[in-house]
């Protein structure tokens, strides 16, 4: 076997040193009296500045090496030269630290372009669980950690006022609010990181009304460190004395209280006016983008004219010392970039919010019987990952626009192309954040989706701020995820596809319509969806590192040219990817639209299925005998088999039939001609290759002869069951059973009635009536029979000569088609609003009738080995698991007890099927066991 447990040392170690690094904590090693003591008067002033750089501030720079600042804030436009300076200068033995702070996660980000923005504010507000804001800012908490970055200013839980209105950071829900801003503030402290919002300059404690006072009362309870005057209106952001008093003696807030940035627009004579008149009004810290030395200056002389007290400078810069002597360097567990991506995509599908659903559409009723068009407006050169993720559900008509804003011209063309679709679909994203821009919201978008509301069904989707939604008023079919984040866009489609569930409540009122905890609750529908690993619990760096490994090692053996894996877990596809190519010229990569021949994947993929579905329709029964459904064989050998002897291999069959010996003289190397044509006519119109085509009576003559043929004379256990023998023949005569019952051929029921309402676009027979054969690689180049490269027909000869529509083989699919098929047995027979049967039945078809005689076969399904028997599985799969193998060199599994489904495709078999490599290799099995490896499982000795 190619999985052994020493070929992951390597990474398994690397694993567990990491695992080893445990949060520590180390206080800074200084002495508050001592080092006050022994500060000069401006450097003592210079405590109580926080300064927010800009560019290479030479100025700044200075004061930090001469012990003359108290604190650095970097907003999103941050100096990182600066950054590293405050950085490295705090490791300098015999130096007052300087505090090192962030304004916002932007800001973060541009310290740090590795760290990607995590959900806030209204993503978080939208769920009802402040959980996520724990979780969120504690991940906040841990980046801030690792970038020794002291101290974080959130806009979240700020309390601003617009246009005379106050507005909290995490909506108009005041107990939302409330709970938010808590687990916020406390995911931060349990970092240890210092916490800071701003509230309104002009904020005035007596006149605001009881919900503004809560949210405040709250924040002090909840030990928020610093709360900073905001900027609004061009007024000078400093707090009314008045206030400064309520907060420390009405509220008893012991926190530091700082100006907004004095600086900003004015020159240095106001700037420091406004120092000192902020510092008279009981501010304790001074924030400034400029004239950091005139302030000094001009504060050291406002105390020698008396107009700045000493008692109160010495205290403020007391407070400012005392959290420096606090300050704590951490070695701490930081969250692997894969646990990251698995809290976004949480939170994002937490949030999708959808405000109203007039025609019923959402999700959508159909993936493949309804014409759709995508509107996507506002990309600016991004990647649609909206569009990309829904297109993994429907096939769409595409209309790209740029800019927020297009050109009537524009505006007829999408009419044009909107006009016949029964669903268009508008994805509106929004990088504007600002009222001038309409928040990315066009007048030309809002009188589009107006105009087309009239013609056809329209879903909206506003991916940004939800101002923008106050454009949208009249939208009939409405969502909003909060963020341009790929995840979030990622969630919008799913919840439109029906593959995960939208609960979110509107944070705040935009319009009459759009009302505060405004919000649907749409259920998913079972459809399969995409996730990260580890929001399922595997380990996804694991996995990859795994799965790559093997599928790599295969390919550099020559197992097969190429491959398509999917893994899905608790209904999300957390693993999707093709290796390699279609053929060893290396000519045509393997893509995931890449479709395989799935052989005898067919039997459960297929035929099982088809019974499956009869069966819980009462149309059959598996204990009768065929002569029951066929009556023209009760004069036969078989027509007393039973059907559960043909699904588990218990028959007195023979392994197989050699049809071709009665079409082709192989020592001759000449077609029958009562069977064979080189060419299509009259008679002869069942396409065997596009150079053969074979008798329109051929399936009947196959039919005859194996009716004709004798049985096999193998050890008989019971008066029907003999002993395990694995054969096609059986799902020739299961075949006949299907059709007969369904009253259509096999490949005609299960496209009308299963593969078409899984809403699958490459599953099915015959798949050169539906995709281009430039999808498909090339089988085997066959010398037998056919003489000649397979490609886009049936692998399977003898399927072949049946006009590829066979019970045992016949079948194309991508994994991902075949993985939703799967994913509705792992289901229990319903999917995408769809009953194909119920759990009664599939526990029937899952049963091991005969494990007493040693045959693992359950009815249809393969299982996992027996005690002595080497099986098609990973050790590690439980027994609970059911699929099949394919000839070709395919799999398809199911674990119940995980809620797991594995698909693996290749053409292992070109160019010839005597390259046995995969099997020998167990790559199909070792891949298997990647995934329970990647879920902390490990194999056995």
């Amino acid at each position: 076997m190619y999985l052994k447990k020493n070929i992951f040392s390597t990474f398994i170690v690397i694993t567990f040193f990491v695992s080893l690094i445990s949060t520590k904590t180390v206080a800074s090693d200084f002495d508050v009296d001592s080092l006050f003591s022994k500060l000069t008067l401006e450097q003592k002033i210079g405590q109580i500045i926080f300064a927010i750089p800009q560019k290479n501030d030479s100025e700044l720079k200075s004061l930090g090496r001469e012990n003359k600042l108290g604190g650095v804030i970097f907003s999103q436009n941050c100096s990182k030269n600066s950054f590293t300076y405050f950085s490295n200068l705090n490791k300098l033995p015999n130096k007052v630290p300087v505090l090192i702070g962030s304004t916002s996660q932007q800001s973060i980000n541009c310290l740090d372009p590795n760290f990607s923005l995590l959900p806030d504010r209204y993503n978080l507000s939208a769920i009802n669980s402040n959980i996520f804001t724990f979780n969120i800012y504690q991940e906040i908490g841990k980046i801030n950690n690792k970038l020794n970055l002291d101290v974080y200013f959130s806009n979240s839980l700020s309390i601003k006022k617009d246009k005379g209105f106050y507005h909290y950071g995490f909506g108009d829900d005041v107990i939302n609010v409330l709970k938010n801003n808590h687990a916020a503030i406390k995911g931060l402290h349990q970092k240890s990181i210092l916490t800071g919002t701003t509230l309104s300059y002009d904020f005035d404690y007596k006149k605001v009304d009881d919900n503004i006072k809560n949210i405040l009362t709250q924040l002090v309870k909840d030990n928020i460190d610093i709360l900073k005057a905001s900027r609004e209106d061009f007024e000078t952001p400093i707090f009314r004395k008045e206030f400064i008093d309520q907060l420390k003696d009405s509220l008893n807030y012991n926190g530091l209280i700082a100006s907004g940035d004095l600086a900003l627009g004015i020159n240095a004579s106001l700037t420091v006016d406004n120092a000192i008149h902020a510092l008279q009004n009981g501010h304790d810290v001074i924030a400034l983008s400029a004239y950091y030395t005139e302030v000094i200056k001009g504060i050291a002389l406002g105390i020698k004219k008396g107009k700045v007290d000493t008692i109160l400078i010495n205290k403020n810069v007391r407070k400012v010392l005392e959290l420096k002597a606090k300050k704590k360097s951490y070695i701490t567990n930081y969250t692997p970039k894969e646990d990251l991506k698995a809290i976004k995509a949480d939170t994002y599908e937490k949030s999708v919010t959808v405000l109203n659903n007039t025609d019923s559409i959402i999700p959508l009723p159909s993936l493949n019987k309804t014409s759709y068009q995508l509107v996507s407006i506002g990309l600016k050169g991004h990647e649609d990952s909206f569009g990309n993720t829904l297109k993994m559900f429907v096939d769409y008509d595409y209309h790209r626009i740029e800019q927020p804003s297009f050109s009537t011209s524009q505006v007829n063309l999408l009419f044009e192309s909107c006009k016949n679709k029964d669903i268009v679909i508008v994805n509106i994203v929004c990088h504007q954040e600002s009222s001038k821009h309409r928040y990315g919201v066009s007048y030309a978008t809002e009188q589009f989706i107006e105009q087309l509301q009239h013609k056809t069904k329209v879903i909206v989707i506003l991916h940004g701020a939800p101002d923008g939604l106050r454009y949208l008023d009249k939208s009939q079919n409405t969502i909003i995820n909060y963020s341009t984040d790929k995840y979030a866009q990622e969630a919008s489609a799913q919840v439109i596809a029906g593959s995960i569930s939208g609960n979110g409540k509107l944070p705040i009122t935009i319009t009459p319509n759009f009302v505060v905890n405004k919000g649907d609750k749409i259920k998913n529908v079972g459809r399969l969806g995409y996730g990260q690993p580890n929001q399922v619990g595997i380990d996804g760096n694991k996995l990859n590192y795994l799965i790559d490994s093997i599928a790599n090692h295969a390919i550099n053996i020559e197992a097969t040219p190429g491959c398509q894996i999917v893994v899905a877990k608790n209904g999300k596809i957390v693993f999707e990817k093709s290796y390699g190519y279609f053929t060893y010229e290396k000519e045509t990569p393997v893509t995931n639209q890449t479709v395989y021949d799935i052989a005898s994947v067919t039997k459960v993929a297929a035929t099982t299925q088809a019974l499956m579905m009869l069966d819980y329709q009462d149309s059959i029964n598996v204990n009768n005998s065929l002569d029951h459904y066929i009556t023209n064989t009760d004069t036969t050998n078989k027509g007393d088999i039973k059907l559960i002897q043909f699904l588990t291999h218990t028959a007195p069959l023979k392994g197989g039939y050699y049809f071709w010996g009665h079409v082709y003289d192989r020592d001759k190397k000449e077609y029958n001609p009562t069977y064979i044509s080189p060419y299509k006519k009259k008679g002869f119109t069942v396409e065997v290759t596009p150079d053969l085509y074979a008798s329109d009576t051929i399936k009947n003559a196959m039919w005859d002869w194996l009716l004709a043929s004798p049985i096999s004379t193998r050890r008989r256990y019971t008066k029907s069951v003999y002993r395990y023998w694995y054969s096609d023949l059986g799902y020739y005569f299961l075949q006949r059973v299907v059709e007969k019952e369904a009253n259509t051929s096999i490949d005609k029921y299960l496209a009308k009635n299963l593969y078409e309402p899984l809403g699958t676009r490459t599953l099915g027979y015959l798949p050169l009536k539906r995709i281009n054969l430039n999808r498909i690689p090339p089988t085997e180049m066959d010398i037998n029979y056919r003489q000649c490269l397979i490609k886009g027909i049936v692998h399977d000869p003898s399927a072949d000569l049946m006009g590829g529509v066979a019970g045992h083989a016949g079948v194309f699919s991508n994994a991902h088609d075949l993985a939703i098929l799967m994913q509705m047995n792992l289901q229990k027979g319903t999917y995408g609003q769809h009953q194909f049967f119920d759990e009664t039945t599939l526990n029937n078809f899952n049963r091991q009738p005969y494990t007493r005689f040693k045959n693992r076969r359950a009815l249809g399904w393969d299982k996992p080995p027996l005690k002595g028997d080497e099986g098609n599985t990973s050790p590690l799969a439980p027994k609970s698991t059911f699929g099949h193998t394919g000839f070709t060199g395919t799999c398809a599994w199911v674990d119940p007890t995980n809620s797991i489904v594995y698909i693996f495709l290749s053409n292992r078999v070109y160019p010839t099927a005597r390259n046995n490599k995969l099997a020998k290799e167990n790559i199909r099995e070792g891949i298997q066991s990647a995934i329970y490896q990647a879920m902390g499982e490990e194999l056995p000795q």
